[in-house]
């Protein structure tokens, strides 16, 4: 059966709980219309787990039949899940999405029109443009903590614009950009706990800033980056001592993983040897792929091997954190979302990664999972990703 949105709407706001939450993080579809008339009044807030890998397509999940990928996790979990099949970035790039996402506004209106850097002496973009994440937005994050979550943050963040003096690091500079930096607390957006950074693309060797740790000190970890930021997530889920957050509140976790974002070298060998008989141009079979074309280096459709088995990796991870949710009985109390922020081209229509009008740049995995809440199913409804904080204020008054 076709979801509309006013059924969507009708759905959620039978249970005010559900419609905060799910709103919030980003859940502006979820429901058919057999759901509609079958949602049961909800009392406790939900529990509230947002997976977010960076740059992977929708056509890279085993489950869509398109690329020949390894992703058993997500794929039992998308059996589980409300599948949005036709969800797409409206912005295919890092920073203007997030702020979408944030923010519930379009570029134009939040000023993230593009990536957090510098220009290319460190003299302009950035502060200089008014490219990053105002303090003063007001952000889904910021208006679940005022109604009472314990809120987390790991992973990448790409909502800061650097500012002098450079945080030292690979990136700081790049290309002649600075990129890289960290988030003071007071423009975390509602996220007391914190384990996070700007942008920073070495996966092999992270670093990240927590809540004791100053600017000029990032903690450097010498573990993959998914793997490590997983380990952080099972950590925040188990909660020994208190130590992460409030076992008295419901809790809103972010996992935003960096990976599969180029570079794409950056995978353990133990992911490349899964695909270790095939070649890039035997995994990547999209008939408008161009091989016979000078790529930027590092990028292109000769990286397809090592892209899927950074997807491969995600996907163990994801499912490490699941089974981690299930273990400690969190599971039928916790919301989980999973999506990306723009995908790759990977050579289809001879481009190289994101920011183009194309199908494998602007197509997302977006899913919801809340067993025995939100029955599953898979729809082709478009999604756009500057409804979140539109659809909190219409379902539940929280404006």
């Amino acid at each position: 059966m076709s979801v509309t949105r006013r059924n969507l709407l009708k759905g959620l706001a039978a249970s005010s709980a559900l419609g905060a939450t799910a709103a919030a993080a980003g859940l502006s579809v979820t429901h058919t219309t057999d759901t509609v008339a079958t949602t049961k009044k909800i009392t406790k807030k939900p529990n509230l787990l947002i997976v977010f890998p960076d740059e992977m397509r929708a056509q890279s999940l085993g489950f869509m039949g398109q690329d020949q990928s390894i992703t058993p996790f997500i794929d039992r979990f998308a059996s589980q899940s409300v599948v949005l099949r036709q969800a797409v970035s409206n912005y295919p790039l890092c920073t203007p999405f997030r702020g979408m996402l944030m923010t519930g506004q379009y570029p134009y209106r939040n000023g993230l029109q593009g990536n957090c850097h510098t220009g290319a002496n460190g003299n302009f973009g950035g502060k200089d443009f008014g490219i990053e994440l105002k303090k003063e937005a007001i952000t889904w994050s910021d208006i679940l903590k005022k109604q009472g979550f314990s809120m987390g943050y790991i992973g990448k963040w790409h909502l800061d614009a650097p500012e002098a003096p450079f945080v030292p690091g690979y990136n700081n500079p790049i290309e002649g950009r600075y990129w890289n930096d960290w988030t003071p607390p007071e423009k975390r957006h509602g996220f007391d706990f914190w384990y996070s950074y700007g942008t920073y693309d070495l996966h092999l060797n992270p670093i990240y800033w927590s809540n004791d740790t100053p600017r000029d000190k990032p903690l450097k970890i010498n573990q993959w980056s998914p793997e490590h930021e997983a380990d952080m997530a099972i950590k925040y889920l188990r909660n020994e001592g208190g130590k992460y957050r409030n076992n008295n509140e419901p809790f809103a976790l972010v996992v935003s993983m960096n990976p599969p974002h180029s570079p794409y070298d950056q995978v353990p060998q133990k992911y490349l040897d899964r695909f270790k008989n095939q070649t890039s141009r035997t995994l990547n079979k999209r008939p408008n792929v161009v091989w016979d074309k000078t790529y930027q280096e590092g990028y292109g459709p000769e990286y397809f091997k090592e892209y899927m088995a950074m997807i491969n990796g995600v996907d163990e991870q994801f499912g490490r954190i699941l089974a981690e949710l299930e273990r400690l009985k969190l599971d039928k109390d916790t919301l989980v979302v999973f999506f990306s922020d723009h995908g790759c081209c990977m050579g289809s229509n001879g481009q190289p990664t994101k920011n183009v009008h194309y199908e494998e740049a602007m197509r997302i995995p977006m899913m919801f999972r809340w067993p025995g809440k939100l029955p599953a199913c898979q729809d082709d409804l478009l999604f756009s990703a500057p409804r979140y904080l539109s659809d909190i204020t219409r379902i539940d008054g929280l404006g």
